[in-house]
């Protein structure tokens, strides 16, 4: 899933005391650049993480603001999204290291810091929108709004195919 390691964002719990901490990390699109695949080319981010570490567990509460650019679904124009969210995570230890749901993480007892790049990932995969479109279409290149008009309208032809004209007076017939 990863390219190369360029940027991980970790918390090394070990010398932590039982109790509530904060951490705060900053991404931009260098951070996405790592990965294969990611639908978000460019973009800033700024997270900040409650972590509350308990005897066997933590619990994680990720608060994400930021930019992204993207391209217009409607007119491929490029468009700045601002976009905020909250997500929570759960961490247990466990022998097996794998994760239950997706707010829950296990992992092994040996470590000594937790690794929250792919999470953090996701998690601004998430904010984005399922469309995205310039909030007016006001905003959107005139030129390829006309050329998507003059594509999308029936033009009626006035030849018809006999054999579609057959057909249409068979279905007016069963009316």
């Amino acid at each position: 899933m990863m390219k190369k390691e360029k940027q991980k964002l970790i918390i090394p719990f070990v010398g932590l005391k039982p109790g509530l901490h904060r951490f705060e990390f900053e991404i931009d699109s260098t951070f996405f650049e790592q990965f294969d695949y990611s639908i978000i080319k460019e973009g800033d981010f700024k997270i900040k993480v409650d972590f509350e570490k308990k005897k066997n567990l933590f619990n994680l509460n990720f608060k994400i603001k930021g930019k992204i650019t993207a391209s217009c679904d409607r007119c491929l124009e490029p468009l700045t999204l601002k976009v905020k969210g909250e997500e929570s995570l759960i961490v247990k230890f466990g022998e097996t290291t794998f994760n239950e749901t997706d707010e829950i993480k296990v992992i092994s007892p040996a470590e000594y810091e937790l690794d929250l790049t792919n999470d953090i990932y996701q998690y601004a995969h998430l904010l984005m929108p399922t469309k995205v479109t310039h909030e007016n279409k006001k905003d959107c290149n005139p030129e390829i709004i006309e050329q998507l008009y003059k594509l999308t309208t029936k033009q009626e032809s006035k030849k018809v195919d006999p054999r579609w004209a057959a057909l249409s007076k068979l279905k007016d017939k069963s009316e």
